[in-house]
């Protein structure tokens, strides 16, 4: 196979990648936007009237009950971490662990030259690179800007930026408590937004423990919010916890292009 067969069977893959992800798949937008009730997901979704759209949905692996959600072990619920995957694959933010000799144990690493790799060989210029995540972040922050008013989005995005990371010895810092202070906004004000944009209650992922079994040196969690934007990374190692920002420079940019 020649060089050139590589770098198209590689832009086949980036452009399959991208076209399943909500910002090109309407599919994919319900896929994600589940746990909602079935009449405000048929209000937000109008195409959810359609008969055959709905049996498609149902085949893929979403349930209609008077909530909707994704049946465990689905193709609906693959395509879900699929998406989360490329979201941070093609964006340099895709986390894994491996073992070191060194520290003993499990070490967090971060994929951060994927989008350089890809330009190299594909030879594109590598902001035509497909940035998945980016395009879906354009997409939240400017219907958030015309629901809550792009004043009080903005600030809370940059409050997220510019105010992490976060620390706090013994248990997790209150995200909407110190954001809020910090961009002079009440908390109540700022916590619909909060679970839009970085965090649900109670919907922590956790990926992956640093350390050994014998050594434990931490835990990592990924906070997934309600538009699956998940900017926030928490870490907990020797008892003190501390959030920072995943796809900081993505968001800036989607927080230019909207504004």
């Amino acid at each position: 196979m020649s060089k050139g067969d590589l770098r198209e069977h590689l832009v086949n893959l980036l452009n399959s990648l991208t076209n399943l992800s909500p910002s090109r798949s309407i599919i994919s937008q319900i896929i994600l936007i589940t746990s909602e009730k079935q009449t405000t997901l048929h209000y937000s979704f109008p195409e959810l009237n359609v008969p055959e759209f709905k049996e498609l949905l149902k085949v893929i692996g979403m349930v209609f009950e008077d909530e909707v959600k994704l049946a465990k072990g689905s193709f609906a619920e693959a395509l879900t971490e699929l998406i989360h995957k490329t979201f941070d694959w093609l964006d340099d933010e895709l986390i894994y662990f491996d073992w070191s000799t060194y520290f003993g144990g499990n070490v967090m690493r971060k994929m951060d030259e994927v989008r350089s790799s890809l330009a190299k060989l594909t030879g594109l210029r590598i902001d035509l690179i497909p940035n998945p995540y980016l395009e879906w972040a354009k997409l939240v922050i400017a219907k958030l800007c015309h629901v809550y008013g792009k004043e009080k989005v903005i600030r809370f995005v940059k409050g997220l930026l510019d105010g992490l990371p976060l620390s706090r010895q013994d248990y997790p810092p209150s995200i909407i408590e110190e954001i809020g202070a910090k961009v002079g906004t009440r908390p109540a004000e700022l916590k619909e937004i909060c679970e839009l944009i970085a965090c649900l209650e109670k919907k922590a992922e956790h990926v992956g423990t640093m350390g050994s079994g014998r050594h434990p040196m931490g835990d990592v969690w990924i906070e997934h919010s309600k538009y699956h934007l998940d900017p926030l990374l928490l870490t907990q190692v020797s008892g003190k916890y501390t959030y920072g920002v995943r796809h900081r420079e993505s968001l800036r940019k989607a927080l230019e292009e909207v504004v």
